[in-house]
């Protein structure tokens, strides 16, 4: 059983060496979902990094999109530029930051009709026709940013939505000490002693064997 231990904390220690050295690895699209929170309807969407995709009144950008290594617990980091159309006309951002495909709730989009969240970064094939070109990206950067109703400075979004990288990292460390853990746990509970097993059965022999003489005993007396 200690052997059995010893080899789990040596894979755990392997597998955090190996996280530690790993990168997030880019990807040229970004799959999120869209609802519509009136009819409920709920789109797939394909959006390519630099490229815009629209859905309803909102215009999404990615504007980068990141993955996990496979020998890694698998999450998706896009950088999302989400501006709304007005009544009026007017295009304004309402979101641009992190989105993480493990924890949607973490930055969502606050929209009163429509909700955007990632599923996960892949490559596929995108056409040039489908990106921006660097003019249009940053004229998408000069967009009033609204935030409650309010119009917002770059400052106040990077505090409130955007995740640092050093974040992500942390945030990483925690899915791994959880995955470590979880290991640690699971090696506790399929561990036995082969001794125990013996005795166990052994025990249940005696006790089979009283319960055949007490019942001898029973038909003797009867007779």
């Amino acid at each position: 059983m200690i052997r059995m231990n010893s080899i789990f904390y040596l894979l755990s220690a392997l597998s955090i060496c190996n996280y530690a050295l790993a990168d997030e690895i880019d990807k040229n699209t970004a799959q999120m979902q869209a609802m519509d929170k009136i009819t409920g309807r709920v789109s797939m969407i394909n959006v390519p990094v630099g490229g815009e995709v629209k859905f309803g009144s909102l215009s999404i950008i990615a504007r980068s999109c990141k993955t996990r290594p496979v020998e890694e617990t698998p999450d998706n980091f896009v950088f999302a530029d989400i501006a709304d159309t007005t009544l009026q006309g007017e295009q304004i951002n309402i979101f641009k930051g992190w989105m993480i495909s493990s924890s949607p709730a973490t930055h969502a989009v606050e929209h009163p009709i429509y909700d955007v969240w990632l599923l996960k970064c892949h490559d596929t094939k995108v056409e040039k026709k489908q990106l921006l070109s660097e003019d249009q990206l940053a004229e998408r950067d000069n967009l009033p940013m609204v935030r409650n109703g309010k119009i917002v400075s770059d400052s106040t979004v990077a505090e409130s939505e955007t995740i640092p990288q050093s974040q992500i990292v942390e945030m990483q460390s925690e899915d791994k000490s959880d995955d470590n853990a979880a290991q640690e746990m699971m090696s506790s509970e399929f561990v036995f002693d082969e001794g125990d097993e013996e005795t166990s059965d052994e025990a249940q022999t005696n006790e089979d064997t009283t319960d055949i003489q007490e019942s001898d005993d029973d038909k003797n007396n009867n007779l």
